[in-house]
Order: C-alpha cells, then sequence, then structure tokens
C-alpha cells in the first residue's frame, strides 16, 4: 500500500457502511469500487464482429430482415425470433433455432399460413413491432410472453398487447390493450429479478426518441400511466398518439450529443451473472436533412451505443463511441444497426446479436430487400474494464463484506501485465500475509483466476469483515471480481 493513498482513504470515511458482497459477481461497469484511485481508467470494450449468421432466403422474408430481434436460451438451446417484411410492408415475427448460436436453423413450425402453406418458421402473424421474453415468474403455459403493437394506427384498438405462449411457437393473442399508444420501435419488457416486477423499456417522444419506463406487478394487466392534456401525434390527430412523458424518462440523447440526434430502441438486459448490472444497447440515429435538402424523409445513420446502470433507472454511458460500429461503406450493416434484445453465454463468451442493413433509415422503403442478422463475440463480463496502462496503476475499493474462501478475477493482464491484490482491513492497513507484497503476480489472460497469497487462497477467515481490496495493475483490464465458496 503506498503512503500516497492513505490520506485519501482517510477522506472517504473508513467508517462508511460496507458494501455486502455476499458470494456475487461484481462487474467495473463504473466508480462504485473506486474509493481511490491513480492511473485506473474505466473503458468500454467493443464486441468482436462476426459477420452475418441470419440471411433473407425465404419468400416471407423478401422486404427486409433484422429488426425486432430477441434471443434467448431454454432448456438448453438457443432461440432467435425476428421481424420479416414482405414488399407490401406486412410485418411477422419469425423464428430460427441453433444448438451453438452460429449456426441458426428456419423450422417448418406448421403454425401460421403464408400463401396458401404452413410449411415456414412464422410463429406470429398481425403483429407489427414485437420483442420476446422468458418469464420466470409465470406459469408453465405462459412461460414466453411478448411485447407486441397491434392494430395500428386505429386510435380505439391500436396499441400494445401482450401474447403468452408455452413454448415461444404456439400463441395465445391476447384481446387486452395494455398500453394505448404505439410508441413505434422494438418495445420490450423482462421480469427484474431484483425488483420482483416486470418492467417494460418503451419509446418516448419528448420531443424526440427516448426511452421511457415502466413498472408494474402484472404485465398482462394495463400498465400504469399518466394522461397528458395534449397527447404526442406523429401521424395525425386522428390515429393513434404515441407515448411522451405519460411515463417516467429514463434515458435519451443530452446536450454532448449531435443535433440533431436521439435514440431508437432500448435493447437492455439485466445481466444475469452478476449483480445490479443492468446493460442498454440504443442505436443511436443520427439525422440527415429533410426533403428538399436530403433525399429522403426521417433519414439518417444509426449505430449502438452502450449504457450502463446499477438499478435500471439511473443510466451512463462510459462511452460516446459506438459499441458497435457500422462497416465500411458496401457492406451489409454499414448504415442502420439494431441490437437484439438479449444476450447469449457459451462459456467466457457472450453472443450478442444484431440487424445490419445496407440503406439509411428513410431510403429503406425504396430498397428491394435489405438485412440481416449479424453475431457479435463479447467476452464474459467484458462491456467496461477498469484498466491501467503501461505506467500502472492503483485502485482501492470501499468497505466490503463478504462471503466466500477464494478470491476470482476476470482479468487479461497479457504477457507484459501483471496483476497484484492486496486485504485490507477497516483502518486501510494491510493485513498481514495478505498485503500487495504478499499476493503471487497475476499474468496472462483469464476469465476465473483465482488470486493466491504466497500459494494460499483461503479468505475465509474474514468473510463477513469489513475489508478493503487493493488492486495493482500494469497494462492489464480488470473486469470483474467474485468471492467464491
Amino acid at each position: 500500500m503506498t503512503a500516497s493513498l492513505l490520506p485519501s482513504l482517510l477522506l472517504c470515511g473508513l467508517a462508511a457502511e460496507p458494501i455486502a458482497l455476499g458470494s456475487a459477481r461484481q462487474l467495473f461497469i463504473d466508480r462504485r469500487f473506486f474509493a481511490q484511485s491513480n492511473g485506473i481508467t474505466l473503458r468500454m470494450n467493443p464486441p468482436i464482429k462476426r459477420g452475418p449468421v441470419l440471411l433473407r432466403d425465404r419468400p416471407w422474408e423478401a422486404k427486409d430482415i433484422g429488426f425486432c430481434v430477441s434471443v434467448v436460451e431454454y432448456e438448453g438451446r438457443y432461440m432467435m425470433w425476428y421481424m420479416a417484411r414482405t414488399a407490401d410492408g406486412a410485418m411477422r415475427q419469425c423464428l430460427a433455432l441453433s444448438d451453438d448460436g452460429i449456426a441458426w436453423e428456419k423450422p417448418r413450425f406448421g403454425v401460421v399460413e403464408f400463401k396458401g402453406s404452413r410449411e415456414n418458421n412464422i410463429v406470429l402473424d398481425g403483429v407489427c413491432e414485437t420483442t420476446v421474453f422468458v418469464d420466470p415468474a409465470a406459469a408453465p403455459d405462459e412461460r414466453f410472453k411478448t411485447v407486441s403493437v397491434m392494430n395500428w394506427p386505429d386510435p380505439e384498438t391500436g396499441g400494445i398487447y401482450i401474447h403468452t405462449s408455452p413454448d415461444g411457437i404456439h400463441w395465445r393473442m391476447s384481446t387486452r390493450r395494455v398500453l394505448p399508444f404505439c410508441p413505434d420501435t422494438a418495445n420490450q419488457a423482462f421480469w427484474d429479478t431484483r425488483l420482483r416486477k416486470y418492467v417494460a423499456n418503451i419509446r418516448v417522444w419528448a420531443p424526440m426518441r427516448k426511452v421511457g419506463r415502466v413498472e408494474m406487478d402484472d404485465i398482462t394487466q394495463v400498465w400504469p400511466f399518466t394522461p397528458l392534456d395534449s397527447p404526442y401525434h406523429i401521424w395525425g390527430a386522428d390515429k393513434i398518439p404515441v407515448t411522451s412523458r405519460e411515463v417516467p424518462i429514463v434515458f435519451g440523447y443530452d446536450d454532448k450529443d449531435p443535433v440533431p440526434s436521439d435514440h431508437y430502441n432500448a435493447a437492455c438486459v439485466q445481466y444475469p451473472w452478476a449483480e445490479d448490472a443492468y446493460f442498454m444497447f440504443p442505436s443511436a440515429y443520427r439525422h440527415f436533412p429533410e426533403p428538399p435538402v436530403g433525399k429522403y424523409g426521417n433519414d439518417g445513420l444509426l449505430d449502438i451505443q452502450l449504457a450502463v446502470s446499477r438499478d435500471g433507472v439511473n443510466w451512463d454511458r462510459p462511452s460516446r463511441q459506438p459499441y458497435v460500429g457500422l462497416s465500411l461503406e458496401g457492406e451489409g450493416d454499414s448504415s442502420q444497426l439494431y441490437m437484439a434484445v438479449g444476450m447469449l453465454r457459451r462459456g467466457d463468451r457472450l453472443l450478442q446479436y444484431y440487424g445490419g442493413y445496407h440503406a439509411t433509415h428513410g431510403a429503406l422503403d425504396a430498397v428491394d430487400g435489405d438485412g440481416a442478422i449479424y453475431l457479435a463475440e463479447q467476452r464474459f463480463d467484458g462491456f467496461v474494464s477498469a484498466d491501467a496502462g503501461t505506467e500502472g496503476g492503483e485502485l482501492t475499493t470501499p468497505l466490503l463484506t463478504f462471503s466466500g474462501r477464494r478470491l476470482v478475477l476476470n482479468i487479461d493482464a497479457g504477457a507484459l501485465g501483471m496483476c497484484r491484490v492486496g486485504l485490507l482491513d477497516a483502518d486501510g492497513k494491510a493485513i498481514p500475509g495478505f498485503g500487495l507484497g504478499d499476493c503471487d503476480e497475476i499474468g496472462g489472460n483469464s476469465a476465473a483466476r483465482v488470486v493466491t497469497w504466497h500459494g494460499a487462497e483461503d479468505v475465509s477467515a474474514f468473510a463477513g469483515v469489513p475489508v478493503r481490496l487493493a488492486f495493482k495493475l500494469r497494462s492489464a483490464k480488470l473486469f470483474a471480481f467474485q468471492f467464491e465458496a
């Protein structure tokens, strides 16, 4: 422990209430674990693009695919729902299946008729934008749920509906309108395991595109909202309005964003593998001039950004750079990108999917056939890291309590980098035998590196006792830590 850190630790309040970690995994997505640092930077880490995994090759996909994509793992198999459009603009929800997340098949489910045949992978018809989620709180026959827009633009019947299914293939269509607005995007919902409530992230207009949030105990009943004196109409006063300030707004453009730009969709995920970690992957939409200056109306480019949160309400962007950027002009994902809702895990890799288009937003309707679904591969826990450069850095956490017997890191120190970890007591002093100097140097790249001190890993003697972790890093990226049993 260097002397330069001690005054800052004292100022942070050594007697502060410790953060109770238990044995849950903890991510470095923000400065929650920064009581003091020197030479450490939080850095967003974009995934690796792996190319297209689902192409348009069916008549019901003739116009485009790539929007309203949802992915889940269920009973050992991967499932992907996606919106397909025909040339007349009709939208249908299709389902693809995979054993590895890379090779996807389009089974003939025999559920929905298309041009006189049920030999297709269409599972929902009569819906507009739709996303799907698995509801762990539901009865088995309602395990799968949609958030679907129906009956646009009728103000009497149009809006959001919730459909249910036992298997994600055979759906029971709802007749209850849960929200009398058409937010006009890939709206989504999920069961929040921390709150024990349903949470919906929907588009609001205030005045341009932002993200609103609704909590409810029963997602199949009418959602809570506060009516406005003047609803927001973008299609005309005789058509159904969009949502505006009827629900709380939790994310949107600000004065650091270029004008005119906004955010298209939420693609929010409560991260299943760590405590108090939420991610949002909104598409940032930079608008082109309207006609007659521009060629098309409502036109522009979209790529994908990253936002992080500890509660799903208060969001921050660790970087304004793209999380998934546009490919070079001429490639299939060079103009519009939309992240799928959900992510899949294969070992120490996370599989994320996005719809990519060659045409810009306003030009899409003028194109005969566009869009594909692409794979982006992220390291497990790898979205944001606490980084040290070649000159090194130090990081000390607030007071913590834990349960477990060993400390495990998700870290990339490469060949030339290193990490050491020390345990400090409530007074900021190194615990004998477990200080930075006692720690065996950590190098290489591992998602689960066990920390040892003189060859010993057992820290169970300090379980339940307020301690701090002191990290000393050089040329390293620290993603997460966990006290394991």
